[in-house]
This record gives C-alpha cells, sequence and structure tokens, in this order.
C-alpha cells in the first residue's frame, strides 16, 4: 500500500507537466499502481466453517462431549479443506495420494472455535461446536516439493487418523453396549473404565496431531505444548517424543534433544524418521560416524527416500569419502531429486573430487585433471 501512495503521488506531481504530451507515460504509471497495488489472490486464505456434534450418553462427561464434538468439527473442515487443496491447480500438476492430500490439508489449516452450544435433545444433552477453518495455500507448491524431498509426516498424519477412526467406532459400540443394559442405574465397571481409556487415547492422539501440525508450520512453543499434553495422557506416543526432539535440536538444545529421540527409538526402533532425527542430532555434536550409522539404518528402513541419501552424501563428504558421497547423490537424482542432479551436473563440470568437499583445486590438480 506504500508503493501504491507513492505511485499516486508521483503521478498527480507529473500528470500537470505532460499530461497532453506523453499519455503514454502516465498509462505506463496507471499500469504500475494496478501491478503493485493487487494483491495476490493466493495471498488471501480461504476460510471454511464447520460444526461437529456430540450426542452424550451415560458414559460421558460434558468434558468428553466437548472434545468429541470438536474432533468432528475438525474432521469435516479437514474434508472440506482436502477438496479445496485436490482443486488447486498446483496439486493437480501432482500426482497425491488421498493420504498426502490430507497431510497437505492439515498443514495449511488452522482453527478457532467460534460457538459452543449445549442443548438437550429428548432425554440427551448435544454438545455442538461450530469452529472456522483457515486454509492458507499461499505456499502449496513449496510443501508438495518438500513432501516428495522428505515424505513428511504423510505416514504419521494417515495412521494417526486410521487409530481415532478406529477408536470412534469402538467408542460407538460401546455406547451401544451400554445403551442395551438401560435398566441398570450405573455402567458396569469394565464398559466404564474401557469408555475412559478410549477417550484418553484420542485425546492424546489429538494432541499429537496438533503438535505434528505446529511443527510443520514453525511453531515451536504450540508444538511442544501439544506434545507434553499428548505425552502426559499417553506415555507411549513415540511420535511425540520424535516431535519434541526436532524442535529441541533446532534450538541448540541436544542433550535434551537427544535424550528425547532415545526415548522414542525404544518405543519404535523401527522407524527411519527418528534414526534420521538421531543422526542429524549426532552430526550436530561433531560425531559424523555415529550420524552415519543411524543414517544407515533409516535407509535400510525406507530405502526410496530421496533425502536420506542427500543427508547421508554429506555426511560421506564432511568424512572425506567423496566417491561415497557422489553415488549417494547419483542415487538421490535417480529417484527424482533435483538439486542432486544440479550438483552431480556441477561436479561433472569441475572433474575434481576437491570441489564436493569445498576445496579449492590446486594448480596442478587443475591441469592434471584429477
Amino acid at each position: 500500500m506504500k508503493i501504491r501512495a507513492l505511485l499516486l503521488f508521483i503521478i498527480r506531481s507529473l500528470v500537470p507537466r505532460f499530461v497532453a504530451g506523453n499519455a503514454l507515460a502516465v498509462g505506463f504509471m496507471a499500469a504500475l499502481i494496478l501491478s503493485f497495488g493487487t494483491p495476490s489472490p493466493a495471498a488471501e486464505p480461504t476460510v471454511v466453517t464447520a460444526e461437529g456434534k456430540y450426542v452424550m450418553g451415560d458414559l460421558d462427561s460434558k468434558k468428553d462431549a466437548r472434545m468429541l464434538a470438536l474432533m468432528e468439527a475438525k474432521r469435516i473442515a479437514l474434508e472440506k479443506a482436502g477438496t479445496y487443496v485436490e482443486s488447486s491447480s498446483e496439486v493437480k500438476n501432482f500426482s497425491l495420494t488421498k493420504d498426502q492430500i490430507n497431510t497437505l490439508a492439515t498443514g495449511i489449516m488452522s482453527v478457532d472455535i467460534l460457538k459452543e452450544d449445549w442443548k438437550m435433545s429428548g432425554e440427551n444433552m448435544v454438545a455442538t461446536i461450530l469452529i472456522r477453518a483457515q486454509i492458507d495455500a499461499s505456499n502449496l507448491k513449496g510443501r508438495i516439493a518438500a513432501m516428495h524431498d522428505e515424505e513428511k509426516n504423510v505416514d504419521d498424519s494417515g495412521e494417526i487418523r486410521k487409530q481415532l477412526a478406529a477408536l470412534q467406532k469402538e467408542l460407538a459400540e460401546l455406547k451401544a453396549a451400554q445403551t442395551a443394559q438401560s435398566g441398570r442405574k450405573t455402567a458396569a465397571p469394565e464398559i466404564k473404565e474401557k469408555h475412559d481409556e478410549i477417550i484418553k487415547t484420542m485425546s492424546a492422539l489429538d494432541h499429537l496431531e496438533e503438535g505434528n501440525r505446529a511443527l510443520d508450520a514453525g511453531q515451536w512453543d504450540q508444538a511442544l505444548n501439544a506434545f507434553g499434553a499428548a505425552l502426559a495422557l499417553n506415555s507411549s506416543l513415540s511420535g511425540a517424543y520424535a516431535g519434541q526432539a526436532m524442535i529441541l535440536q533446532q534450538t541448540g538444545k541436544d542433550a535434551a534433544a537427544m535424550e528425547k529421540i532415545d526415548m522414542a527409538l525404544t518405543l519404535e526402533p523401527g522407524t527411519a524418521k527418528n534414526h534420521t532425527i538421531k543422526a542429524l542430532i549426532l552430526k550436530k555434536q561433531g560425531k559424523p560416524e555415529q550420524a552415519l550409522r543411524s543414517l544407515n539404518r533409516a535407509i535400510e528402513l525406507r530405502p526410496r527416500v530421496q533425502k536420506l541419501y542427500m543427508l547421508r552424501s554429506n555426511l560421506f563428504a564432511q568424512l572425506k569419502r567423496p566417491k561415497a558421497a557422489v553415488e549417494d547423490l547419483s542415487r538421490a537424482c535417480n529417484l527424482g531429486n533435483a538439486k542432486a542432479c544440479e550438483r552431480i551436473r556441477k561436479l561433472k563440470h569441475d572433474k575434481t573430487p576437491e570441489r564436493f568437499q569445498g576445496e579449492k583445486p590446486s594448480p596442478r590438480n587443475r591441469q592434471s585433471g584429477r
């Protein structure tokens, strides 16, 4: 807007002097105003609303009902966001699975509660939550590229949604069983215990998904709080420890990050992401050999993730093993990593392994082509 105002001032100052003989110049300035003053449509987030309802049963507390109504509202909003993402021109240029589209939608959606309502429906209380979801697709192409490069949280998000859907089904069956025992004033202890455990697990997974979303958006404090809330409800969530480790590593708290990622690996030793995070922490601590062992394990588990080969190539370069580094660049390039392909082209042009390690070749090596 400041640029627009400046251009208007210039036109008002100059038009009286040459409006008659320089209409073309005036038209050019007007075009500049339109160019600078009109915001890009992609910069404005799209807003959708969604309403979730939950009918309380004998087993539910108001806290349970509120959480479940909110989760239903977020599920509906995610479906709308997924439809919006799928129709985007950027997405149409890629072959994305339904899980990938939902992961993209989750990462670009922020939620605010607009209204909370409680009403009786027959003999049951109904909780209704109205939410507003903002969908920011301004960097959708970059997010898609990051997803292909890093396979970012696709498995995590899809698995969380599958677990939540299974738990919702189990909860509905439990409510039906309780309704069938309508003659009893109180629920059987085993049914109530099972109900509370399902609610607790669902709440933990909801916090975990919130933490992943905040982490993806770079909102580290919010992500740490969400991961902490998830672990307070379920201390066996490997993904929450891994998320905490990523943030602690990024903020320079390497010892704490290592403690968290070791806890994640104790719970899920067969997860490539956990081994990758540990490799990054070890590399930052100046332990490239140990980092290499962790990264080798990650690649064994996920051999088609191009980003892992890029990371290992950098480690090989640090360890003065240029041949192995170039081999991993070639693997990443063959898997579709454009940056790896570009680096290989530059190396072939330089025709010397020292270039890969960031060293200037000596005049003798330059003449011999080594």
